[in-house]
């Protein structure tokens, strides 16, 4: 008749069972860690694959970036040179009926007309240019005696004693000025009243 184990025994049968599990365990933990570091050097490489990729991306944009910057500022460049050159042209056309008329002015035979018929030539003349100033936002500075003086738009070429005016008021128009959108061009030259020197006793 067998013998049955005691208690003791199973239990030590049972710690050698448990001994075992644990030292398969860690034989296979042992030999797991050399698929782990080459699963997470891929990994890594895979990374850096991506993170240069990325970065070669973004060099290429922003090299076009740059290139399109530089062509903009030579466009732009270019644009404004052209603007400059070609800034006048709209004042030289309207110009060109003028001198149209000057030249048929001077194409006169003076022994065939009388000074009053050329005068009024060159009045007729001169409309059609304070028309075409006008039209390019020319104004004249015109002040008439009794206006006070105003040194942003007139010149003081004279100073008399009046009686009529105050000191300092426009008393003659020697030279017409001219303005361009408001801002003097040529400020208008005038003689100007002083007080009136005291008379000897």
């Amino acid at each position: 008749m067998s013998k049955r184990p005691t208690t003791s025994e199973s239990n030590a049968e049972g710690d050698e069972t448990a001994e075992s599990a644990s030292d398969a365990a860690a034989a296979e933990s042992a030999r797991s860690p050399a698929p782990t570091a080459a699963g997470e050097l891929e990994r890594l490489q895979t990374e850096r694959d991506a993170l240069q990729q990325e970065r070669d991306d973004l060099f290429e944009r922003l090299a076009r970036a740059q290139a399109d910057f530089q062509n903009g500022r030579r466009r732009l460049e270019a644009d404004k040179e052209q603007a400059v050159a070609f800034a006048n042209s709209a004042l030289i056309k309207s110009l060109l009926p003028v001198i149209d008329n000057f030249e048929r002015a001077l194409a006169v035979d003076p022994t065939k007309t009388d000074a009053a018929s050329i005068l009024k030539g060159m009045q007729i003349v001169r409309e059609q240019w304070m028309t075409v100033l006008k039209g390019q936002f020319v104004e004249t500075l015109a002040p008439e005696p009794g206006t006070p003086f105003d040194p942003a738009t007139m010149e003081s070429l004279i100073q008399q004693p009046h009686d009529q005016y105050p000191p300092n008021t426009v008393t003659q128009l020697i030279q017409t000025g001219y303005a361009l959108y408001g801002r003097t061009l040529r400020p208008a030259q005038v003689a100007i009243s002083k007080p009136p020197q005291e008379r000897d006793a």
